[in-house]
């Protein structure tokens, strides 16, 4: 039996390889952690002008769970990422403007690494087969243009490419 092609993509984009690394695990899927994350860094963007925002708010423009979007925010607050404020005006602000945000480095506050194989992970980890693998070449090139395009990409490309796109340009 095969599968139609659109299959094939689902069945692939659905797949998450963890592998360990040292005491944890890694994985080469971005997780909907430091998807959410990027989104709540992305509501804050849009609401940079009216104070700070309040998680609850954020939770139900996002439809996500207050108490999952919680954890989330408390490494982003802990990564010096975003500002809380208590009382009755309080919530949440970003500490700088959306342009000096990069994709990458709010990604890895909750990802950690972002290297697209173990052969390529930054930390302390020496691939035994390195020298002899045909695939390495592929895996550090991959990571090089991957951590590039995060690392060039920021909280405000992110806003004006959808501008565009809702303009049709």
């Amino acid at each position: 039996m095969t599968l139609p092609v659109n299959s094939y993509k689902i069945f692939f984009l659905s797949i998450n390889h963890t592998f360990p690394v040292g005491k944890e695990e890694y994985s080469l899927l971005i997780t909907s952690r430091g998807k959410n994350a990027l989104k709540f860094m992305l509501n804050l963007s849009l609401h940079k002008d009216g104070g700070c925002v309040k998680l609850k708010n954020v939770a139900l423009e996002e439809d996500l769970p207050e108490k999952y979007l919680e954890q989330i925010v408390s490494c982003l607050v802990k990564a010096r990422k975003v500002r809380s404020t208590r009382g009755i005006n309080g919530g949440y602000q970003l500490m700088r403007a959306p342009k000096d945000y990069t994709v990458g480095e709010i990604l890895r506050c909750l990802e950690g690494d972002l290297a697209p194989s173990e052969c390529v992970h930054t930390d302390e980890y020496t691939c035994k087969k390195r020298e002899s693998c045909y695939c390495y070449p592929l895996w550090e090139k991959l990571n090089i243009a991957l951590n590039e395009v995060l690392e060039k990409t920021t909280l405000q490309d992110l806003i004006d490419w959808k501008r565009k796109d809702k303009e049709g340009v």
